[in-house]
């Protein structure tokens, strides 16, 4: 049975969500919770990679302003990838390469966008592929996060209203803190930051 690639149809949320959560726990997003699929304030493209009926592989693309871009000089025209996965038992089929070089071909035949960027945390397979695929690496930041338990742990008290997951957040390599030095952050996951020039 072949493989097709089509946009993303809210009729496959779940199966969509089951392939993600399949793809993430074999990876380094293993902590990762989605329980719906992310809407996007400016969606590019949404694929499936379907084998029958099945969700196997996804990609997610969608507009990212100037203002919001990770790397590069502010450029007008930009995207993101913001999320890709391919199922375990689907992988080693260049299944993730197909989407991306559908997801080019489309972008370059139907869009404005001259560039997109990618973020991930730091993964030498995940790098190798991408500079295989011509993307440069641009940049380096680091996801920090606090759970409640850490608010409780230090006596911090958080406006009413106010999740510990809002503070989650991004620290570059200038070396900005969220909260203070003496309360440093429970976890830390360096990401890399990788752009493509269409």
């Amino acid at each position: 049975m072949d493989y097709v690639i089509k946009e993303y149809l809210p009729e496959y949320e779940e199966q969509w969500l089951t392939c993600l959560k399949e793809a993430f726990y074999t990876s380094s997003y293993v902590d990762t919770i989605i329980k719906l699929k992310p809407r996007y304030e400016n969606p590019l493209l949404e694929l499936m990679m379907l084998k029958g009926n099945k969700v196997v592989a996804f990609l997610d693309i969608d507009v990212v302003p100037p203002s919001e871009q990770l790397c590069g000089e502010n450029v007008e025209n930009s995207a993101q990838i913001s999320i890709i996965g391919v199922h375990p038992k689907y992988r080693r089929q260049k299944l993730a390469t197909r989407l991306f070089e559908y997801a080019f071909s489309y972008i370059e035949k139907n869009t404005s966008i001259s560039r997109l960027e990618i973020s991930f945390r730091e993964d030498e397979g995940m790098l190798n592929w991408l500079q295989a695929l011509k993307f440069s690496r641009c940049a380096k930041y680091y996801e920090v996060s606090f759970s409640q338990d850490f608010f409780i742990k230090y006596r911090i008290d958080l406006p009413f209203g106010i999740s510990p997951s809002i503070l989650t957040g991004f620290v570059d390599q200038s070396g900005f803190r969220l909260l203070s030095v003496d309360h440093p952050p429970e976890k830390t996951y360096p990401f890399i930051v990788m752009e493509k020039i269409l």
